[in-house]
């Protein structure tokens, strides 16, 4: 837009100078024909600028007219970046074509009272990062929660426990069955207290901060599924 307004005070000042000032006009107009470019179609600049005072099209479509008169055709644009989504804001640009299978980035209806199960700092987000430990690109496929060792971990929302066991990589850890197919992953605790089976409300105590498993320190890694699909948890803790 900015060289389209150029080109249009160009267009006055030489419609001026050849209104007011002809024998200076056909002195300088090799000149102003070298400034111009050497492809300026007069007739249609001025044509243009007749269009935009007798009232027949828009200015901007004037503007444009004047342009390719004074400067030849436009160079093309490049086509604008598509608006990214807020679940790539969140966690990265990611497309379908590079995802792990079953993960979901868009942010789900839970249809449930929920909260957070701790109150930390999410140092690891949902996505693809570097691994502390192998120092390897791997997808991180929940968040990590910084808290003090120790620290309470509480129940995303009502349910059943499902699983409370132990593995290399996540440490002890608990899963909580949820209404409608979600359920959560809480890692790397401590020590569970909760126990299989039981049923839980909002908020009740299930386990404390520890750096059991594939761990650099205390913190808690929680996940939220919905099936076997992954969703991203980073909605629902902050």
């Amino acid at each position: 837009m900015l060289r389209l307004t150029v080109s249009g005070v160009l267009l006055v000042l030489v419609v001026a100078v050849k209104l007011l000032m002809p024998d200076v006009m056909g002195q300088y107009r090799e000149k102003i024909l070298h400034l111009m470019g050497e492809n300026t179609d007069f007739v249609a600049a001025f044509s243009a600028v007749g269009r935009a005072f007798s009232g027949q099209g828009g200015i901007r479509d004037t503007l444009e007219d004047a342009y390719v008169a004074v400067f030849g055709e436009k160079e093309p644009q490049e086509a604008a970046a598509p608006a990214q989504t807020a679940a790539q804001i969140f966690s990265g640009v990611y497309g379908p074509e590079n995802l792990p299978e079953g993960v979901k980035l868009e942010q789900q209806v839970l249809g449930f009272a929920y909260g957070a199960p701790l109150q930390g700092t999410v140092t690891s987000g949902f996505g693809y990062r570097i691994h502390p430990i192998s120092q390897t690109d791997l997808f991180h496929y929940g968040v990590d929660l910084d808290a003090p060792e120790g620290s309470a971990i509480h129940a995303f929302a009502r349910g059943t426990v499902a699983v409370v066991g132990q593995s290399s990589t996540l440490g002890n850890y608990v899963t909580v069955d949820h209404p409608g197919g979600f359920s959560t992953l809480y890692a790397h605790c401590r020590s569970v207290t909760a126990s299989a089976g039981q049923t839980v409300r909002q908020g009740d105590l299930l386990a404390e901060v520890g750096q059991t498993g594939s761990a650099t320190g205390p913190h808690l890694h929680f996940e939220l599924h919905r099936g076997r699909e992954y969703i991203n948890p980073i909605y629902y803790v902050v």
